[in-house]
């Protein structure tokens, strides 16, 4: 079910309210899981987990201001029930941080999660070749595992801005010339403390998983630019572009790890410096 409801003040002002209940059902390979018992045969005890469900609220105002530009805050708060966690044993397990991988817990429908911000958005319509958009939120993400004890997410970045703007500019006859560029800034995600003493016992990597996601990986950064020529013809619009992506071979942390060769932590990183030339062709 859903249902909102909006007060207009005048044409540009307007104060609105919604509500939604969503569910969601786990990646397939969950109900499959199989595991092995003393006796040597294995059970598929995930078969039969229910749905996860969220209570969305959300509170906005709408404003519209002279020169097409647009600006929207929000408050909203998100209460996810029914959650899959470890049935077998208290811990910090849920589903909620699952971003790959396989399952091999035996999950009840238990767990809780909750998301909760602000946000706003700042826009500029495309007015004589040039846009303009502004989107930040700050906000928290934190759930509850079998151990009943409230945790962060992995996905707890606490912030994301971006900014995205272009312009255009007539150029020759039928020709455009364009500049785009899009900023991202957000607090990165949250992954556990690696025992650095378990994980050389073992020689592999070895999460302290009683300190879930306490670590927070550095801020990220990313900077996009592309320029485009576009021509049109009679029956043809041809476009030649150029894009940058992380156009200032920032080395943003994806993550650590153990490794077993050095016996040390170390970093990984996301994709560097990307030059994508394209030419399009639309009949």
């Amino acid at each position: 079910p859903r249902a909102s409801v909006k007060y207009a003040f005048s044409e540009n002002q307007s104060l609105s309210f919604g509500y939604g209940l969503h569910s969601q059902i786990q990646p397939l390979g969950v109900y499959f899981t199989k595991i092995t018992g003393d006796d040597g045969d294995f059970t598929t005890p995930n078969r039969d987990l229910g749905l996860t469900k969220a209570h969305h609220f959300v509170l906005s105002f709408d404003q519209s201001l002279p020169g097409n530009w647009h600006v929207k805050p929000e408050i909203y708060y998100q209460s996810l029930t029914n959650v899959p966690v470890n049935g077998a044993a208290a811990d910090a397990f849920s589903m909620l941080n699952l971003t790959q991988g396989f399952v091999n817990e035996s999950l009840v429908n238990e767990g809780l999660g909750r998301n909760y911000g602000l946000e706003l958005t700042v826009e500029k319509f495309l007015t004589r070749g040039f846009y303009f958009l502004l989107a930040s939120s700050v906000f928290q993400s934190e759930y509850r595992g079998s151990d009943g004890v409230w945790r962060n997410t992995r996905f707890n970045s606490n912030y994301v801005n971006t900014l995205t703007a272009g312009k255009e500019w007539e150029w020759k006859k039928n020709r455009t010339f364009g500049v785009n560029l899009k900023l991202t800034s957000l607090g990165s995600l949250r992954e556990s403390p690696i025992d650095l003493a378990a994980s050389r016992e073992k020689g592999e990597t070895v999460r302290d998983e009683s300190r879930a996601f306490e670590d927070q990986m550095p801020a990220y950064f990313r900077l996009d630019t592309g320029v485009r020529l576009k021509r049109n013809y009679r029956s043809l619009t041809t476009t030649l572009g150029l894009d940058l992506q992380n156009a200032t071979n920032r080395q943003n942390v994806f993550g650590r790890y153990f490794n077993e060769k050095k016996g040390t932590i170390e970093q990984s990183y996301q994709a560097p410096l990307i030059p994508v030339l394209s030419y399009k062709l639309e009949f």
